[in-house]
């Protein structure tokens, strides 16, 4: 699913992320040392899923680029990760109200940025723009929704914003 720092609990053993400040099953505080043999550090292949080390630059399973960039759980940013959620309903439920397919799955921010954009294109409805741009939002949402749940579903960390560079 993606690159996470694991260090083990000098009170109870388990496994523990990296950067949580205490344990998850104990409680103890967590100190991780610079020198800790017990980290690991991997991600998964965006294409094939294949599980490398953190500083691969390309897949020795199918030769996919990884741009050096974390792609799951573990990663500083907005990358969420949400397996269990229907990229169907998602895209269904951004069918009904723009953005709430987003809310679903996690992406709150994306979804909340998205209805506000709705709104904005309903109060331009007043000229024929609104109406052109209302459909493009209402589309982008449905089409965003089911492939940001289906991205979720193959261990692949969505963004939590609207990625502009992406959309065409």
């Amino acid at each position: 699913m993606g690159w996470e720092v694991l260090v083990t609990c000098k009170n109870c053993g388990s496994e523990v992320d990296g950067e949580a400040k205490f344990c998850k099953n104990c409680g103890s505080e967590v100190i991780v040392e610079e020198d800790n043999e017990n980290i690991s550090e991997t991600k998964f292949c965006a294409n094939c899923g294949f599980e490398m080390p953190k500083s691969t630059k390309f897949c020795p399973e199918c030769g996919t680029s990884t741009g050096g960039v974390p792609q799951a759980v573990g990663s500083t940013g907005n990358a969420i990760m949400n397996p269990d959620k229907s990229p169907g309903l998602a895209a269904l439920l951004s069918f009904l109200i723009i953005g709430l397919g987003q809310v679903y799955i996690g992406l709150t921010k994306k979804g909340i940025m998205l209805f506000v954009a709705a709104i904005i294109s309903g109060i331009l409805m007043l000229f024929v723009i609104g109406w052109i741009t209302w459909l493009i939002v209402w589309a982008y949402a449905i089409y965003d929704a089911y492939n940001s749940a289906e991205k979720m579903k193959n261990g692949i960390a969505v963004e939590d914003t609207i990625d502009i560079d992406n959309l065409f």
